[in-house]
Formats: C-alpha cells, sequence, structure tokens
C-alpha cells in the first residue's frame, strides 16, 4: 500500500519525536500548509465527535483480568417493557422468552421457519404477552418484512432487543488435525467462514438496521440492545486457537456491537454478552451450566445496563472480559 507524503511523516514522527522538527528539511514534497490541513482535518474529526455526542464511555478491561462489575436493577424488566428475542426457538433464546414473560414483559420471539412446538405451547400460556414473529437471519428480505410484521401488530415501540440467534459449524480446525489441547476435526473452509459470517456477524447489524428505529425510551430509559456473543470472540483470551469461523465471526460481531454503541448512543445502549459454555443443542448438551443458570445471570446485566452505563463486555456471573 503507498502511503501519502503526509501519512508517512505521521508514520515517521510516531517513531521519534524529533522527526516533525526535522521534516521539512527532510523532504521537499510536503507543504507547511499540506500538513496544518492534515493535522486540522485529524483534529476537527475528534473535536467534532467531542463537542457534539456526550455518552458513558466504554468500560475496557486489562488483558489477563476479569473484574466484576457492579450490578445494581436500575432499568428493570417489567410489564412495561416490549423485548424482541431474536433466534427464541430453543435453548439460550427460549429460556430469555420464559424468564422474561415471566417478569410479566410483552415478548415478541422470532423462529425461522415453523413455529416451534415449545413456542406454540408458551403462546397458549400467555396468549396475551407473547408474539411470535418470522425471521430467517440468512434472508435479509425476510428481516426487513419481520420489521414491517412488527408494526402491524401495533403493539408499540420496543425497549429490549436481545439478539441471540447463531450458529457453530463443525469445520474448526486448521487442516483437520488434533493440535494442542483440540482433538482432530474437520478443516476450517472458506463456505463454512462466510455462512458463519452471515449468521452470527452480518445478520445481527442487518436486524439492528431494521429494528434500532422501532425502539422507544421507556420513560426516559434509553432501550437497551443485547447481543449474545461469546468469550471464545476475546483476542486475549486465545489460548487454544482453532474455532476460526466461530471465534471470527463473534471478534467481528464485538466491534459491530461497538459502532452501533457510538451511532446509537442517543437511541440505545448496547451490552456484549457471553453466556458462559451452556448445555443447549449448540453444544450437543455438553456445558458446564444450564440455559436457566445463564439466563437468569444476564438478565441481570441487562437490567444494570441503562443511560450511564456504557459499553461493555460482561458474562453471566458479572465478570468483564477483555477484548
Amino acid at each position: 500500500m503507498r502511503l501519502s507524503s503526509f501519512h508517512r511523516l505521521i508514520a515517521l514522527s510516531s517513531l521519534n519525536p524529533l522527526v516533525f522538527g526535522s521534516a521539512f528539511s527532510l523532504s521537499n514534497t510536503i507543504s507547511k500548509s499540506s500538513l496544518q490541513r492534515g493535522l486540522a482535518m485529524s483534529t476537527s474529526t475528534s473535536e467534532f465527535a467531542k463537542s457534539t455526542i456526550e455518552f458513558p464511555k466504554p468500560v475496557a478491561v486489562q488483558p489477563g483480568t476479569s473484574p466484576v462489575e457492579e450490578q445494581l436493577v436500575s432499568n428493570p424488566i417489567d410489564s412495561t417493557c416490549k423485548v424482541l428475542i431474536v433466534g427464541a426457538s430453543r435453548g439460550i433464546g427460549l429460556e430469555f422468552v420464559k424468564q422474561i414473560l415471566e417478569k410479566g414483559s410483552t415478548v415478541i420471539a422470532t423462529y425461522r421457519s415453523e413455529q416451534p412446538s415449545a413456542l406454540q405451547t408458551l403462546s397458549e400460556k400467555y396468549p396475551e404477552t407473547l408474539h411470535l414473529l418470522e425471521l430467517d437471519l440468512g434472508d435479509e428480505v425476510s428481516i426487513q418484512n419481520a420489521a414491517k410484521e412488527y408494526q402491524n401488530m401495533n403493539i408499540g415501540s420496543l425497549t429490549h432487543l436481545i439478539h441471540n440467534g447463531g450458529i457453530y459449524l463443525p469445520e474448526t480446525t486448521f487442516d483437520g488435525s488434533a493440535r494442542g489441547p483440540r482433538a482432530a476435526a474437520p478443516a476450517v473452509t472458506k463456505s463454512a467462514m462466510m455462512r458463519t459470517f452471515e449468521i452470527n456477524t452480518i445478520a445481527p447489524l442487518i436486524v439492528a438496521q431494521n429494528f434500532a428505529p422501532l425502539l422507544g425510551k421507556r420513560d426516559e430509559t434509553l432501550p437497551v440492545i443485547a447481543y449474545m456473543t461469546s468469550k471464545v470472540g476475546s483476542i486475549d483470551d486465545n489460548g487454544s486457537g482453532g474455532a476460526y469461523a466461530y471465534r471470527s465471526s463473534k471478534s467481528a460481531l464485538n466491534n459491530i456491537a461497538k459502532s452501533l454503541s457510538s451511532d446509537l448512543c442517543e437511541e440505545a445502549r448496547v451490552v456484549l454478552l457471553h453466556p458462559g459454555y451452556v448445555q443447549t443443542d449448540m453444544t450437543s448438551g455438553k456445558g458446564f451450566i444450564t440455559a436457566e443458570e445463564s439466563v437468569s445471570g444476564l438478565l441481570k446485566a441487562i437490567e444494570a445496563t441503562d443511560n450511564d452505563k456504557g459499553f461493555r463486555f460482561v458474562d453471566y456471573k458479572a465478570c468483564l472480559i477483555p477484548w
């Protein structure tokens, strides 16, 4: 990649603080005015952000640490809430539906194609507060249609968007062989990477584009967007390798959520949630905790997210996770 004269100068200056003092004697290609324009542009962008946007600073956790955050119920999920749960057919998503319905909230639960029996049973138990919505994360038109269908339900503005849907494909290893602590498994492929990113990374952004306009304040409290991510998406925490598609898709999701937390700072609060190693279909029932335990802890993190609580990456035990 060819760098401009201005950017070469900036790169040099970062290596040697004396470069700025002698730069003009080294090159005649950089004029004082062009340097000033470049510096003014970078400064004005930063100053513009500072002067026009005020929102809580995101929590940054030092690598190798997992401090526990204080979680006060400052934004309770109750009968005044309208909660969209994306990916609610089973596992963690279904458990979110159950526990939030018990709080008296109105829940809009999405499913991919045919209505799952578990959701049908719940809709019979909660006919007034549970609404089922078809939404296929692999189909952008389906996402757009789901947003339109929600508007047609005339339920009102959403107070919460909990994005749970995701996939974990079996093609996880570098070359199919066992390496380090990881057992042999099918090698990662381009198609596995693309499909995983489509569902785990791109779809959450498309969902946000379509449903964020349907969010609304409850009194003066901003709505909350919560993403189910994973600790394996943490670059600092990656000590075992493998899981290329899933791991990188969650890292990318984390960065998308971080951008959303800035872009939607006046409209919503965004939080990343790690559910733990949960006994679900995705883990073939192998996990350390149940979905009930995980969701119970995650709801505490969501209810502690309010106007003053900045963007952060936290797990079901209230431990803050480094990037």
